[in-house]
């Protein structure tokens, strides 16, 4: 049975963590729609539950707040991505291995853009908490990057930081055109700066 759909009223087969994990499950969804087309400020709890189908009190039940609810929503995106990024092919040069990194990454954020704008952008109007977490992924993702370059002095790191920021940066203006390709087509000119970029250490 797919728990990411609504629950039918009545008797189930379901545990009570399967049906609150679907009830989560239809939250996240609907935060994630509601927001893309209404950005995080003007979306409200209201407009959370009805897309949902959920009450307000299981809402309560489950998150705090809409800042809660967004900050669970993008620590799931997070761990997905580090997750998909540390499942690329890590063979070959260290170029090769950042190239397999930075394909990845890129498929990731242009295979959903709405969520990928959600996260990325809405992310600045959450709050510092939000803020923080963004900046807390980025700075696996600097991590991810140092090692395939092993990266070892405060200088080669600081290089690899400023190659990671670079990229968010570009992805995140990217997204704004609305086209995957727009994205994805950011590979080749990405490779070239962290050939030059790395190769100057």
């Amino acid at each position: 049975m797919n728990v990411s759909k609504r629950l039918s009223p009545g008797r189930h087969q379901l545990s009570r963590d399967e049906v609150r994990n679907n009830q989560r499950n239809r939250i996240f969804g609907a935060l994630e729609t509601v927001m893309s087309a209404k950005g995080y400020s003007d979306t409200s709890v209201a407009d959370i539950i009805k897309s949902a189908g959920v009450s307000r009190q299981t809402f309560y039940e489950l998150f705090c707040s809409k800042q809660d609810c967004f900050l669970a929503s993008f620590g799931r995106r997070q761990a997905a991505v580090i997750e998909a990024m540390r499942e690329a092919v890590w063979t070959g040069s260290p170029m090769d291995r950042f190239g397999s990194l930075l394909r990845t990454y890129l498929a990731i954020m242009a295979s959903d853009q709405d969520l990928s704008r959600t996260h990325l952008i809405g992310v600045y109007s959450a709050g510092s908490e939000a803020i923080a977490k963004r900046a807390q992924m980025q700075q696996q993702f600097v991590d991810g990057v140092a090692e395939v370059f092993d990266a070892r002095s405060d200088q080669d790191r600081f290089a690899c930081q400023a190659l990671v920021a670079a990229i968010a940066t570009l992805v995140t203006h990217a997204l704004l055109a609305d086209d995957p390709q727009v994205v994805l087509d950011l590979y080749e000119p990405l490779v070239g700066v962290a050939a030059k970029l790395m190769a100057e250490r």
